[in-house]
């Protein structure tokens, strides 16, 4: 009896090789002059480059994290096209280079969600967003640093004592995933406060082996108990 090699048996089905999705964690900055802390291309605000400041209520980031191996093939070339929106926080939210928040010293009913479209890894999976995984607040300010927020209803607080010059100092929560991350309830008595960064989990559907390829296999086992 002669056996078919795998591979060739494989090829002959129709099956491909099913790579792992791996999913993958992505940290980054948004403010009004960019994205920062991540990989990141083709960075819009509200439709805009980056200009610095934008006060408005919505706020859009859309930009395309790069260099994400999210179907496990060892190549890190996988690129998702996100779109980042701060909304809540009314006429006095803004995108600022400190992050974002409703006016100095104040970070008020600001909530992220996202989204991510049209976009596939190099093996042709669609990437999903799994949700946001932590946040953080940032207080900057030359003096006795004294400011506070709720992430998701945690209340995270920064105190520092003057340095005599200019510090920024950031802190957060982590959190299982979830669709929204909200910046709200502010209060101390000195710095700015503003929603720093986001942390966000993708991932990558893998199709099972196509019903035919396990039909193939099926074929291929009453071949050999024929032999």
């Amino acid at each position: 009896m002669k056996l078919i090699p795998f591979a060739a048996a494989a090829a002959a089905c129709g099956v491909a090789s099913v790579a792992t999705a791996v999913p993958v964690e992505v940290t980054l900055s948004p403010r009004g002059t960019g994205i920062f802390n991540a990989t990141v291309d083709n960075v819009l605000i509200n439709g805009a480059a980056a200009p610095g400041t934008v006060v408005a209520d919505p706020v859009v980031f859309t930009f395309d994290v790069l260099d994400l191996d999210l179907d496990g093939d060892g190549s890190a070339n996988d690129v998702a096209s996100v779109t980042l929106t701060f909304a809540g926080g009314g006429s006095a939210q803004r995108a600022w280079p400190q992050g974002v928040d409703t006016g100095f010293g104040n970070l008020n009913n600001v909530t992220a969600t996202m989204s991510v479209t049209g976009s596939t890894t190099d093996l042709g999976n669609p990437i999903v967003f799994d949700g946001f995984t932590g946040g953080d607040i940032g207080v900057g300010g030359n003096g006795d640093l004294n400011r506070s927020a709720e992430i998701n209803g945690t209340l995270v607080t920064v105190l520092s004592p003057s340095t005599g010059t200019f510090q920024f100092i950031e802190d957060g929560v982590d959190f299982a995933p979830t669709p929204s991350v909200t910046f709200t309830n502010s209060g101390g008595d000195f710095g700015a406060v503003s929603a720093r960064n986001v942390s966000f989990q993708l991932n990558t559907v893998i199709p099972e082996p196509t019903t035919l390829g396990l039909a193939g296999f099926a074929s291929l086992a009453m071949l050999r108990r024929r032999r």
